[in-house]
C-alpha cells in the first residue's frame, strides 16, 4: 500500500487527512505525521497503520483528559472511570494514566491534601465525611489517616457552630437536635460533636 496524499482539513489546520492509494483511509494530528515520517508516496503497511491509530486514539484520550483536569484536579481513580465511561479503550486509558502519574500530571498524595484543604478553610467538612469521600476516591487509608490526624475538628466544630449555627437556642432539645443533625451531616465525628453540644449546654 503507498500514501497517495496528505491533506491539510480545512476544519482543523491541526489535523491531516490520509489517503491510501488514492482512498481516504484516516485523519491524524500534524504531530504524529511528523512523528511517523509520513510523506506522500511512502509504502505503509497494514501494521503501520494500526500502530499509528492507536496513537492517535491516545492523542484523543490525552487531550480529554486534559479537558476534564482543567475544571479541577482529579485522583488516578476518578479520572480513569471518566474516560472509561466515555468509551476509551481500557489498556489505552491505562498507558496515558501510567504517563499522567509520571510526569506528575496526576498525584493522588498532592490531590487529598489539596481536598482536605478545600474542606478545612474553604467548605468545613468533618473527618467522617473527608474520610469516606477520599476512600471512594481511590485514595490510600494510610494517607487519609495521617491528613486528618492534622485537623482540629474540635476548633472547626466551634467556628462552624459560630458562623451557621449561632441562631439555634442552645438550651432547646429540639433545636440542640437540629444542631447536632447538622453538624453530623457535615460528616462530623459524633463523639466530639456530642462533647461540644454538652460542653455549650452547661456553659448556658
Amino acid at each position: 500500500m503507498k500514501i497517495s496524499k496528505i491533506q491539510p482539513q480545512t476544519r482543523n489546520k491541526n489535523r491531516c487527512s490520509i489517503y491510501i492509494d488514492g482512498e481516504f483511509r484516516f485523519g491524524l494530528t500534524n504531530d504524529l505525521v511528523v512523528k511517523y515520517n509520513l510523506n506522500a508516496g511512502d509504502e505503509i503497511t497494514d501494521e503501520e497503520i494500526k500502530n499509528i491509530l492507536l496513537q492517535e486514539e491516545k492523542v484523543k484520550i490525552r487531550s480529554r483528559a486534559y479537558k476534564i483536569l482543567h475544571y479541577r484536579e482529579r485522583s488516578i481513580k476518578e479520572l480513569k472511570h471518566r474516560l472509561l465511561h466515555i468509551g476509551f479503550d481500557q489498556l489505552l486509558v491505562d498507558e496515558v494514566i501510567d504517563d499522567f502519574v509520571s510526569d506528575k500530571t496526576l498525584d493522588d498524595d498532592r490531590f487529598a491534601r489539596a481536598f482536605v484543604n478545600d474542606y478545612t478553610n474553604l467548605k468545613p467538612k468533618g473527618n467522617r465525611f473527608i474520610y469516606h469521600e477520599l476512600i471512594k476516591k481511590g485514595i490510600s487509608k494510610e494517607v487519609i489517616t495521617e491528613l486528618i490526624s492534622g485537623r482540629d475538628e474540635k476548633e472547626l466544630i466551634k467556628n462552624f457552630i459560630q458562623k451557621k449555627l449561632s441562631n439555634f437556642n442552645k438550651t432547646n432539645l429540639k433545636e440542640r437536635q437540629k444542631m447536632i443533625r447538622r453538624l453530623l451531616n457535615h460528616g462530623f465525628t459524633p463523639g466530639i460533636v456530642y462533647e461540644i453540644i454538652n460542653e455549650r449546654s452547661q456553659e448556658l
